[in-house]
Protein backbone atom coordinates (compact mmCIF):
# COMPACT_ATOMS: atom_id res chain seq x y z
CA UNK A 1 0.00 0.00 0.00
CA UNK A 2 1.27 3.48 -0.86
CA UNK A 3 2.06 5.81 2.05
CA UNK A 4 -0.04 8.88 2.81
CA UNK A 5 0.97 12.49 2.33
CA UNK A 6 -0.82 15.79 2.96
CA UNK A 7 -1.06 18.24 0.06
CA UNK A 8 -1.58 21.98 0.59
CA UNK A 9 -1.43 25.00 -1.71
CA UNK A 10 0.05 28.28 -0.53
CA UNK A 11 -2.03 30.99 -2.19
CA UNK A 12 -1.88 34.75 -2.70
CA UNK A 13 -4.78 37.16 -3.04
CA UNK A 14 -3.64 40.12 -5.09
CA UNK A 15 -4.85 43.43 -3.62
CA UNK A 16 -8.01 44.59 -5.37
CA UNK A 17 -8.85 41.12 -6.70
CA UNK A 18 -10.93 38.38 -5.13
CA UNK A 19 -8.98 35.57 -6.74
CA UNK A 20 -6.59 33.28 -4.87
CA UNK A 21 -3.54 32.41 -6.98
CA UNK A 22 -1.31 29.44 -6.11
CA UNK A 23 2.29 30.40 -5.31
CA UNK A 24 3.65 27.16 -3.86
CA UNK A 25 2.86 23.47 -3.50
CA UNK A 26 3.49 21.91 -0.09
CA UNK A 27 3.57 18.18 0.48
CA UNK A 28 3.96 16.83 4.01
CA UNK A 29 5.30 13.32 4.42
CA UNK A 30 3.91 12.34 7.85
CA UNK A 31 6.09 9.23 8.02
CA UNK A 32 9.26 11.37 8.11
CA UNK A 33 7.67 14.69 9.21
CA UNK A 34 9.30 16.35 6.19
CA UNK A 35 7.63 19.23 4.39
CA UNK A 36 8.50 19.42 0.70
CA UNK A 37 7.95 22.83 -0.89
CA UNK A 38 7.98 23.84 -4.52
CA UNK A 39 7.42 27.50 -5.36
CA UNK A 40 6.80 29.28 -8.64
CA UNK A 41 9.77 30.03 -10.86
CA UNK A 42 8.67 33.67 -10.90
CA UNK A 43 6.02 35.65 -9.02
CA UNK A 44 5.52 38.73 -11.22
CA UNK A 45 2.70 36.97 -13.09
CA UNK A 46 0.66 36.89 -9.86
CA UNK A 47 1.83 40.04 -8.06
CA UNK A 48 3.31 43.48 -8.59
CA UNK A 49 7.08 43.86 -8.20
CA UNK A 50 7.07 44.59 -4.44
CA UNK A 51 4.65 41.78 -3.59
CA UNK A 52 6.47 39.39 -5.93
CA UNK A 53 9.68 39.96 -3.97
CA UNK A 54 7.89 39.30 -0.67
CA UNK A 55 6.30 36.13 -2.04
CA UNK A 56 9.62 34.83 -3.37
CA UNK A 57 11.32 35.49 -0.03
CA UNK A 58 8.44 33.91 1.90
CA UNK A 59 8.69 30.70 -0.11
CA UNK A 60 12.49 30.72 0.12
CA UNK A 61 12.30 31.07 3.91
CA UNK A 62 9.75 28.24 4.15
CA UNK A 63 12.07 26.02 2.12
CA UNK A 64 14.97 26.83 4.46
CA UNK A 65 12.81 26.20 7.55
CA UNK A 66 11.67 22.86 6.13
CA UNK A 67 15.28 21.64 6.17
CA UNK A 68 15.74 22.28 9.90
CA UNK A 69 12.27 22.11 11.45
CA UNK A 70 9.35 19.73 11.82
CA UNK A 71 7.25 19.74 8.66
CA UNK A 72 4.07 19.21 10.65
CA UNK A 73 4.89 22.13 12.94
CA UNK A 74 5.57 24.44 9.98
CA UNK A 75 2.30 23.47 8.36
CA UNK A 76 0.36 23.97 11.61
CA UNK A 77 1.94 27.42 12.01
CA UNK A 78 0.97 28.35 8.46
CA UNK A 79 -2.58 27.16 9.01
CA UNK A 80 -2.98 29.32 12.10
CA UNK A 81 -1.07 32.52 11.32
CA UNK A 82 -1.18 33.55 7.68
CA UNK A 83 -2.51 36.92 6.57
CA UNK A 84 -5.48 37.91 4.47
CA UNK A 85 -3.32 37.97 1.35
CA UNK A 86 -1.31 34.75 1.87
CA UNK A 87 -3.27 31.64 2.81
CA UNK A 88 -3.14 27.86 2.71
CA UNK A 89 -5.83 25.49 1.55
CA UNK A 90 -7.12 22.74 3.76
CA UNK A 91 -4.99 19.62 3.78
CA UNK A 92 -5.80 16.99 1.19
CA UNK A 93 -4.66 13.52 2.18
CA UNK A 94 -3.42 11.46 -0.73
CA UNK A 95 -1.54 8.25 -1.36
CA UNK A 96 1.83 8.77 -3.01
CA UNK A 97 4.31 6.35 -4.44
CA UNK A 98 7.15 8.87 -4.73
CA UNK A 99 7.21 12.29 -3.06
CA UNK A 100 9.48 13.85 -5.71
CA UNK A 101 7.42 12.85 -8.71
CA UNK A 102 4.18 13.74 -6.92
CA UNK A 103 5.60 17.18 -6.16
CA UNK A 104 6.58 17.51 -9.84
CA UNK A 105 3.05 16.63 -11.00
CA UNK A 106 1.34 18.93 -8.50
CA UNK A 107 3.69 21.78 -9.38
CA UNK A 108 3.01 21.34 -13.10
CA UNK A 109 -0.74 21.33 -12.44
CA UNK A 110 -0.89 24.35 -10.14
CA UNK A 111 2.16 26.57 -10.70
CA UNK A 112 2.45 26.96 -14.47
Amino acid sequence: MEPLAHFVLLQFERPGYELLLPIAVLLLDPATDELHIRGREEYTSVADADDALVLAETVKQLQADAVTQSGGAILELLESTLSNSIRVTERITMRVRDIGSTLDHLSAAFLL
